[in-house]
């Protein structure tokens, strides 16, 4: 009889919005202290107790109990004949009885209450008349406690015709609130596929829901907004932006002070996050395509010469770069911190802090532990340095920064030298300042260092060999450090007081060092020109230990 009345709901379904309210005292009753808040909120496209109890068919029934419930939704409508038909329910059903099988058992009847509460539904209707004269006070008391609505309903009603007009207006609401969604939906995709972005979805969102609406990045950053929600005040309705598995960030909804969120206002705020998902993608392909193109290039500008200058610069344009300019390679690398974390993530970091520093003309690229960039000098190159080193330890406070650069080139086809001089001044620099320390090193200001690092390998090991063979072999020989002490001794302008101090060892210990060296180099310091030879061949051991990392 159930499948029957639903499947002539089908065919004639009422339309809700000419169904009038019912009149008498009925639906006021109904909604007096509704304030069960764990149950869906009263919305137009959701039919709940209270609003059924308005419906024509309903006009002569009560709400006897459970009035905290009043706002639970009703899904369906089905009769029960007998108790065992409880065990197929699934919850949100409004189920109509005479309840024939149990009128002589009130203990039974009284027993129904819990297991439909437990089982989610959301009202019992009783048929009042022939069969079952009143309803057990016991039955009613236990419904109060449970916030489960009992509803009363007359001896002369005929259940088919509840059954049928409560299924017929759940599903013209639902068609109503599918067209609504789809509609919202159509109007959303239809900005998207039109170029319009997070600004055109909230504002669309804004003016669907009425409500301050907003998206937001994963750390925080509002993207876009419409409407200003409250200060400090959490969203009402947030929905996640998922990107594949990562957070794409949320769409925020802030309600109107003494507004609850609605059904219809979910599923839109779900439609904008997922359209704003698709967005999320596309800037993310677009935004890696164009850092590989702007990796291939740069990468190509400090390998070599360019083979097409014309090429280049057409290709320098696309990304807004002036190839003309004249520029330096700077290197920078970070390390320390607590861990290496998403790569990607500190790769994004590090071009913000250059961005940040340098403007976001300056042409950059992460590398593994860094960044390289093409700097112009501007005022001077070394401020430039300076403040990009600032930035970068300001995004990465718990980290040392090493930064080397080359040699300013007015030609770009020279770019590559300015690499090359940039990365040996790099590895120079943690010879100098250590692996463990931050520096700024620039390739012109390299003195002596720079003169030495246009010679090749061999000449310098040469050069190494002839002035401080015989140190380097007793340091082999005996784990000594005699050539270390010479190149303090020589940086301190051979002042052996200080000498001692940084070497941490006692005066006498230092003389008998200097005694060993003079032993073994035939005193050096009596002639000028090998006084220099030792001086650049110690420089010159610490730029072949420098090359060697």
């Amino acid at each position: 009889m159930a499948r029957a009345a639903a499947n002539t709901a089908y065919r004639s379904v009422p339309d809700q919005r000419t169904v009038g309210r019912a009149s008498g005292a009925p639906a006021e009753d109904a909604t007096d202290d509704a304030t069960d808040t764990t149950d869906t909120t009263d919305t137009g496209a959701t039919l709940t107790v209270a609003r059924a109890l308005e419906l024509p068919a309903l006009s002569g029934a009560r709400l006897v109990a459970g009035r905290a419930g009043a706002r639970r939704a009703i899904r369906v409508a089905n009769i029960m004949e007998v108790p065992d038909i409880i065990r197929w329910m699934r919850g949100g059903e409004f189920l109509l009885t005479t309840a024939y099988a149990v009128r002589d058992d009130e203990r039974a009847l009284t027993a129904l209450v819990p297991e439909l509460a437990g089982r989610g539904l959301a009202a019992l209707g009783v048929k009042v008349g022939p069969y079952l004269p009143r309803l057990p006070a016991a039955m009613l008391r236990c419904a109060d406690e449970l916030g489960f609505p009992i509803v009363e309903l007359p001896g002369e009603v005929m259940l088919n015709d509840i059954l049928s007009e409560v299924i017929g207006t759940v599903l013209n609401r639902q068609a109503l609130s599918l067209e609504r969604s789809q509609a919202l939906r159509n109007r959303l995709s239809q900005a998207v596929l039109h170029g319009g972005g997070y600004r055109d979805l909230v504002d669309a969102l804004a003016q669907e829901t009425g409500a301050a609406v907003a998206v937001r990045s994963a750390d925080g950053t509002v993207l876009a907004a419409a409407g200003p929600p409250p200060e400090g005040a959490a969203p009402t309705l947030a929905r996640p932006i998922a990107v594949g598995s990562r957070s794409g960030g949320e769409v925020a909804l802030w309600a109107p002070a003494g507004h609850a969120v609605d059904e219809e206002q979910v599923l839109a705020v779900e439609h904008v996050a997922s359209l704003a998902a698709m967005l999320a993608v596309q800037e993310r392909v677009l935004a890696e395509r164009e850092r590989r193109y702007r990796t291939l290039l740069l990468t190509e500008l400090v390998s070599h010469p360019p083979r097409d200058r014309a090429e280049s610069t057409r290709r320098a344009a696309a990304l807004g770069w002036d190839l003309e300019r004249p520029r330096a390679a700077v290197v920078v690398e970070v390390s320390g911190g607590t861990g290496a974390g998403d790569v990607r993530v500190q790769e994004e970091r590090l071009l913000s802090a250059a961005r940040t520093a340098l403007g976001s003309h300056t042409p950059a690229w992460g590398t593994p532990g860094g960044l390289t960039l093409l700097v112009e000098p501007g005022r001077s190159l070394g401020v430039a340095c300076r403040a990009l080193q600032r930035a970068v330890l300001a995004a990465c406070p718990a980290h040392t920064v090493a930064l080397a650069a080359g040699t300013v080139r007015e030609d770009f086809a020279e770019l590559h030298l300015s690499h090359s001089e940039a990365l040996s001044t790099l590895a120079l620099g943690r010879e100098l300042d250590g692996l463990e320390g931050s520096f700024i090193r620039l390739h012109a200001e390299s003195g002596v260092y720079r003169l030495l690092d246009q010679l090749p390998t061999d000449e310098l090991r040469g050069l190494v060999d002839d002035a401080l063979g015989p140190l380097l072999a007793y340091d082999a020989e005996h784990d000594g450090s005699l050539v270390h002490s010479l190149a303090v001794y020589l940086r301190r302008d051979r002042n052996g007081v200080e000498t001692a101090d940084e070497l941490h060892i006692h005066y006498n210990t230092l003389r008998y060092r200097l005694k060993q060296i003079e032993r073994l180099t035939g005193a050096p310091d009596k002639d000028p020109m090998r006084r220099l030879q030792t001086e650049l061949a110690v420089h010159a051991h610490r730029l072949l230990s420098a090359r060697a990392r």
